[in-house]
């Protein structure tokens, strides 16, 4: 559920809104729409009517960022590897980095989904469609005989779906200093050693 209303006026303006919020958040910045009317060059009320609110903003900001960064390429990319278990390198791989370009926006989500029902939803959405994408990987190695003995699809999914959630990857990364390099090799290693097998 979204609180965005039905979309108003000018894409370009609705464009440079998102971007500046973006940008804000990006800085560390928060995301009040007096800061992000300011930065984009429009009145406040420019900002309400394309959104209605903060949550419509941040709401409308999740779909904006992906398609910035081309999220359709490189899920394309991610499920185009020749196997199961070479499309599950390309998700580590992918989420070593990608997860650093989101991860503002992230956090706000995360932080605001207890307190706000239209970033829950939109957060809750997310969630669903990346095990979604986890698990289309999953059934490909498990039909190609590489999941291994006494690991379900579902057990599988939820493993590689927690570990590489923005949460741990914030820990690894911010806090322990992995580089985007060791978390990949580190998480490779992880799931070779549990989930598959020869």
């Amino acid at each position: 559920m979204s609180s965005e209303p039905a979309r108003y006026g000018d894409p370009d303006t609705r464009r440079r809104i998102l971007q500046a919020a973006w940008e804000l958040l990006e800085q560390g910045a928060g995301v009040s729409l007096v800061e992000v009317a300011s930065r984009a060059g429009v009145s406040r009320q420019a900002v309400y009517l394309h959104f209605g609110d903060r949550s419509g903003l941040l709401v409308a900001l999740v779909d904006f960022i992906d398609v910035s960064l081309g999220a359709v390429q490189i899920r394309a990319h991610i499920h185009g590897g020749a196997t199961g278990v070479e499309s599950l390198q390309r998700w580590i791989e992918t989420m070593s980095w990608y997860t650093a370009k989101i991860d503002r926006v992230t956090q706000v989500l995360e932080s605001s989904q207890y307190q706000d029902q239209a970033l829950a939803a939109a957060w809750r959405d997310r969630m669903g469609r990346r095990q979604m994408h986890i698990r289309s990987i999953v059934e490909r190695i498990a039909a190609e005989g590489r999941l291994a003995k006494g690991w379900s699809v579902d057990a599988a999914v939820e493993l590689i779906y927690a570990v590489t959630m923005p949460g741990p990857w914030r820990e690894l990364t911010r806090e322990l200093g992995w580089t985007a390099e060791r978390y990949t090799h580190n998480l490779t290693r992880l799931f070779w050693s549990a989930l598959l097998t020869e």
